[in-house]
């Protein structure tokens, strides 16, 4: 009986964390805001944003305007034990003629409605840096 009731748990379980709609993949969602944030798109970043950084929305759309910018081998990977995407590869930015190199980092997710958000830099969303990354 218990063992049963344990598997019925853990498929629920399972079926639950597979049904997280659009948002359910942690590392997407830190992709999709980087590309959005290099396109300066700005009702995609705000979708992809956090409550907690909805304040820093126009900076984050108007981090690269006036630039041109372009990501190059960017690839994420959730962190679960930490809820962080942590992400390889940079952000070419060309300022004129000189071209600069920003790496990317770990970044922080969380889930609010259901959906994965990207909520900053690291474990700190406050963070100066998240200007530039």
């Amino acid at each position: 009986m218990i063992r049963k009731l344990l598997i019925g748990l853990t498929v629920m379980l399972l079926a639950a964390c597979a049904s997280g709609g659009t948002g359910s993949d942690p590392a997407e969602t830190v992709e999709r805001y980087l590309q959005a944030k290099i396109d300066g798109s700005r009702e995609t970043v705000q979708g992809l944003l956090c409550a907690e950084m909805e304040r820093s929305l126009d900076r984050e759309v108007a981090s690269f305007s006036g630039v041109e910018a372009r990501l190059e081998g960017m690839d994420c990977a959730f962190d679960e034990a930490s809820s962080t995407a942590i992400c390889s590869g940079e952000i070419i930015a060309t300022y004129g003629t000189e071209a600069r190199s920003f790496p990317l980092s770990t970044y922080r997710v969380i889930q609010e409605g259901g959906e994965w958000k990207w909520c900053g830099e690291g474990g700190c969303p406050h963070s100066s840096a998240s200007a530039a990354t």
